[in-house]
């Protein structure tokens, strides 16, 4: 009887050990099931990366983006705009989601100039649809030609990674697979181990993303132009550092306020009902026109001049509106100001002619070095007879961009009239002019030019020194107006000092 209730017992035991066992293991077994699910939501997140650039590439590549955009400068209609602008949302939608995911630098960086030149070609197509619409498709075409080659590189090493990425995944899974029988007997031997182990990962994964997330931030934030993103109800959601600076208003003031309290009183309830209108469909549109002056009203009660681009988005089931708005302030003073060129918005020639005679007497009272560069460029009369006076005026702009690039910020630039430009150089010496002025010659000879005419600089150069106390500004202008006519008559593209002319000539 005893032996038989003890063999009861023990069997009873066992069972209960039996069951406790294939309850653990059937507990650790969900456990580890459960851990495998994470793991391929990972990989779920590596396919929507996948995901994410096919969308990019059909947005913006030469069946999306691209494909509306050229179709639109050949045909001029509002189909292939709307349809370019759609597809321009949807690239940088794809390329949005992108940055928010843990890439590495390498595609990041790739990512970025693809937005560039995504930007650059948006940019080009609503200055055809504002400015051009009217323009030959020959001309726009020239006007608005992109280089994209480096945004297409991008493109090709990213789609390399992708590849890769999915099939290192695919690898890994089936690995997953065979392996899932051990992972089991581990997960019942060691869960402390995994538990362990699983939130170290999550610890690196998280914090990963907190640094993503803040570089997302910080490109959001140190835009140049303002950002400010609002719902259909005009309620503003976010905005960048740019808007508190345009309007004076903190982030958390901004965010418990209406687009309309940006506005000016008496233009707040038509803008509501534009708004409702605008923000019923996806689209976009600069608010001012040649005709329109767009202004904001500052939190002190100013207003200020503004260029805003509106767009609306459906997301989640509803409408959203993002503005990128650009302070007018400081362009409209330089227009209005006798002291600028309109066109280049150098200083004007009565303005150098000021700052000049101030750099020739600081230089001879204390003795220092200046130099003064005229640089004219060469065929731009042929520039003019075969393109029209339009391309000459982007010659220009070009020209000045150019000479605003390679200067210093001490450096006086200038237009001092037709295609000629004047340089006042303080503390700069005749060696050092020189080999600045051959750099600039040389550069611009290679920029990319969207017209068969190649333009190039020549430019004459005269200075002064602390040895030199006698000259004066006519005499400086003349040396260098001079020097100008020497560099022309030996071939253009060059530059000439004045004091290789006054040097003898050898004899053989």
């Amino acid at each position: 009887m005893a032996n038989k209730t003890l063999n009861t017992i023990l069997i009873l035991l066992c069972v209960a050990m039996l069951a406790t066992s294939v309850g653990y293991g059937v507990h650790q077994a969900n456990h580890v099931e459960k851990l495998n699910d994470e793991w391929h939501s990972e990989t779920q997140q590596q396919l929507n990366v996948a995901l994410e650039f096919e969308a990019l590439e059909r947005a913006f590549g030469y069946l999306g983006f691209i494909h509306h955009f050229k179709n639109y400068v050949l045909r001029r209609t509002d189909y292939y705009y709307v349809e370019a602008t759609k597809s321009y949302w949807e690239a940088n939608e794809a390329l949005l989601n992108l940055l928010l995911v843990d890439l590495p630098n390498s595609d990041v960086n790739d990512i970025i100039t693809i937005q560039g030149t995504l930007n650059e070609y948006f940019k080009n197509l609503n200055y055809v649809y504002l400015e051009l619409k009217l323009e030959s498709a020959v001309d726009v075409d020239k006007r608005v030609r992109v280089d994209d080659n480096n945004a297409r590189e991008a493109l090709i090493r990213l789609r390399a990674g992708v590849v890769t990425n999915l099939s290192k995944l695919n690898q890994n899974a089936n690995a997953s697979d065979e392996s899932k029988s051990t992972w089991s007997f581990v997960s019942t031997s060691l869960p402390l181990f995994v538990i362990v182990f699983l939130a170290i990962i999550l610890s690196v994964v998280a914090r990963q993303m907190f640094h993503r997330q803040r570089e997302t931030n910080a490109i959001f934030n140190f835009s140049p132009d303002g950002c400010l993103y609002a719902d259909s109800e005009g309620n503003i959601l976010r905005a960048n550092k740019a808007v508190t600076t345009i309007f004076g208003y903190s982030l958390t003031e901004l965010t418990s306020m209406k687009v309309e309290d940006l506005m000016d009183e008496s233009l707040r309830q038509d803008h509501v009902l534009h708004r409702e209108d605008f923000s019923k469909i996806s689209r976009t549109r600069l608010m001012s026109d040649s005709t329109t002056e767009v202004k904001g009203k500052t939190k002190f009660g100013n207003a200020k001049p503004l260029s805003i681009a509106i767009s609306s988005f459906e997301y989640d089931k509803t409408y959203r509106n993002i503005a990128i708005i650009r302070d007018l302030s400081a362009q409209n003073k330089t227009e209005n100001d006798p002291q600028y060129d309109l066109l280049t918005s150098l200083r004007s020639r009565r303005a150098m002619e000021q700052l000049m005679d101030v750099e020739v007497k600081r230089a001879k009272r204390y003795g220092r070095n200046m130099s003064v560069l005229l640089i004219n460029i060469d065929d731009f009369k042929t520039l003019n007879d075969n393109e029209g006076h339009t391309a000459g005026d982007e010659g220009l702009v070009m020209a000045a961009d150019h000479l605003r690039n390679v200067f210093r910020t001490v450096d006086h630039i200038g237009r001092w009239g037709g295609d000629e430009f004047l340089v006042v150089c303080p503390e700069l010496d005749a060696e050092d002019a020189i080999y600045l002025a051959d750099r600039v010659c040389m550069r611009f000879a290679k920029l990319p030019f969207p017209w068969d005419t190649k333009l190039t600089m020549s430019i004459g150069i005269s200075s002064m020194s602390p040895t030199r106390a006698s000259g004066s500004l006519e005499t400086l202008f003349d040396e260098a107006d001079q020097a100008l006519y020497s560099a022309k008559a030996q071939g253009r593209n060059r530059q000439q000092h004045f004091r290789e002319l006054r040097r003898p000539k050898l004899v053989n």
